[in-house]
């Protein structure tokens, strides 16, 4: 965390008395003026804009990919292999191919959902916008951020969250 007198920096966020950016190296991915902004709230999430379209179509991915790839380790000369290297020539079979990259592009879906981590939900006049930790960001250090953004500009963060996690049920 990078603390100057005009500006806190966490993660991908930035905050200071004028605005909330979130920054990818020097380059400003979003940038927010204070007066537009109603609300902030922390928030736990995937970064997967539709995530139960996503685990469905990873599912099926797999199952298919999985099922074909069977089929074809238990029918096929060559078996699951993409490529078989013959004495005289090579052969690049599709079909297995085609159920590798089914398999692949299935589990990779499936983790981009399990891969949650917080944001800051931010409510502004044309809508709300996420902009998100890292993932390898530790809770203390996100509740340290909070707590100078509001010392320092008087940023009033919803931590709801925080209370439901650290309570026991």
């Amino acid at each position: 965390m990078k603390n100057d007198s005009d500006h806190i920096i966490c993660s991908r966020i930035e905050i200071s008395g004028a605005m909330i950016r979130e920054i990818d190296g020097e380059k400003t991915v979003i940038a927010i003026p204070r007066e537009q902004v109603r609300t902030i709230k922390l928030d736990y999430d995937t970064r997967v804009g539709n995530p139960f379209f996503q685990f469905c179509s990873g599912f099926i991915l797999i199952m298919m990919g999985g099922i074909g790839l069977t089929v074809a380790l238990l029918a096929s000369p060559g078996g699951a292999l993409p490529v078989i290297i013959e004495p005289d020539r090579v052969t690049l079979q599709l079909i297995p191919i085609i159920l590798w990259l089914m398999f692949g592009i299935g589990i990779w879906c499936l983790l981009k959902i399990f891969g949650a981590s917080y944001y800051l939900l931010i409510e502004t006049e044309s809508g709300a916008k996420k902009i998100f930790f890292e993932k390898s960001m530790e809770l203390q250090d996100i509740k340290q951020f909070i707590r100078k953004v509001h010392w320092s500009f008087g940023y009033e963060i919803d931590t709801s969250i925080l209370e439901k996690i650290e309570s026991p049920s």
